[in-house]
């Protein structure tokens, strides 16, 4: 299996990075471009560039799929439908804004082929057994269902969600990635560790071009698809209790957000919750109507520059993905 690891991720990896300037300069040329909103001077950014991110992706689990056994390829199939479905949300929201509700409802269904694949292939595609720490393989008949539309929108949106600064996505997935590879090699689970390794070598051959400055934007493609193939990952794999702790930064944003502002609603038509100064400090707008993030959090009255916020989120998401590997030694110990 080593082999066809480093075949897929390097693969993986290399689509990324050649395909992310191609894309960018189409979209620049087709004028799909973002405002750079946390920059005094606005800077246009050509955006959607996350398209690569899923052509990379896409092409190591293709490689997977036609080198793996049976199993294998059920599992690839159950992985990768999932996050093409979010792409394709991700990208139709870019082209036309999509409400919050319908954006969330649309990822909501995006859970569909899993359920498909576990209802054909039960003893593969396994749900309703979610494992934690020392208590093992759990028998959940009730709740696990109830949230399991959550499993692929709830990382989905969470990741959409903070995807606010100049390399934050691939950052914090790469680490949260890094935390499920880690994982799925303690635990043995062949799938979490192909799966976690693309997607990985995916984002760090995307971080150069999407990091302070960003010269790519990866819209909503990008960071609905990346959150949902972590979320695939996690259930496929029965990584689901280390998933939340590694995007723990990512949910307790998200869970301020829809708190604040009660329920899903489009970030365009709610109050900004930071302003820039002309030095590129970023200060807390003091807006009472705008929701409370993280970001605004950590740049509070008195403001940060926008790496010194990047690199704060970082360190957050760094000792979140320890907490989930913790977690991972703790169910291999006690398995």
């Amino acid at each position: 299996m080593i082999p066809l690891i480093l075949t897929s991720s390097i693969v993986s990896a290399l689509i990324t990075y050649f395909s992310t300037p191609i894309i960018a300069r189409y979209m620049k040329a087709r004028g799909h471009i973002g405002i750079d909103v946390h920059k005094p001077e606005k800077n246009e950014v050509p955006t959607s560039c996350g398209l690569s991110i899923i052509l990379g992706l896409t092409i190591g689990c293709l490689i997977v799929y036609m080198g793996g056994s049976n199993v294998l390829k059920i599992k690839v199939l159950t992985f990768l439908l999932p996050v093409i479905i979010n792409a394709i949300i991700g990208f139709i929201d870019d082209l036309k804004v999509l409400s919050g509700r319908v954006k969330m409802l649309a990822t909501v269904i995006s859970i569909i082929p899993i359920i498909y694949f576990s209802l054909r292939f039960p003893k593969i595609i396994i749900l309703g057994r979610p494992e934690i720490p020392i208590l093992g393989r759990l028998r959940l008949t009730i709740i696990y269902w109830l949230l399991l539309p959550l499993a692929i929108a709830g990382p989905a949106n969470a990741v959409n969600m903070l995807e606010v600064l100049n390399g934050v996505m691939p950052i914090t997935c790469s680490i949260a990635t890094l935390c499920l590879l880690v994982s799925a090699i303690m635990l043995q689970r062949l799938e979490g560790i192909l799966l976690s390794a693309i997607l990985l070598a995916t984002l760090v051959a995307y971080l150069p071009y999407n990091k302070y400055p960003a010269k790519v934007f990866s819209g909503d493609v990008g960071s609905l698809s990346v959150g949902a193939a972590i979320g695939a990952i996690a259930v496929i794999s029965r990584l689901e209790i280390i998933a939340m702790a590694a995007l723990s930064p990512h949910i307790m944003n998200a869970f301020y957000v829809v708190a604040f502002v009660k329920g899903f609603k489009e970030h365009r038509k709610i109050p900004r919750p930071t302003r820039v100064l002309r030095d590129g400090t970023i200060i807390d707008s003091k807006d009472p109507k705008a929701p409370i993030t993280l970001v605004r959090m950590i740049a509070g009255s008195e403001g940060a520059k926008e790496v010194d916020i990047v690199v704060s989120l970082t360190i957050m998401e760094l000792i979140s993905a320890l907490v989930g590997i913790f977690l991972a030694f703790l169910m291999m110990i006690s398995g």
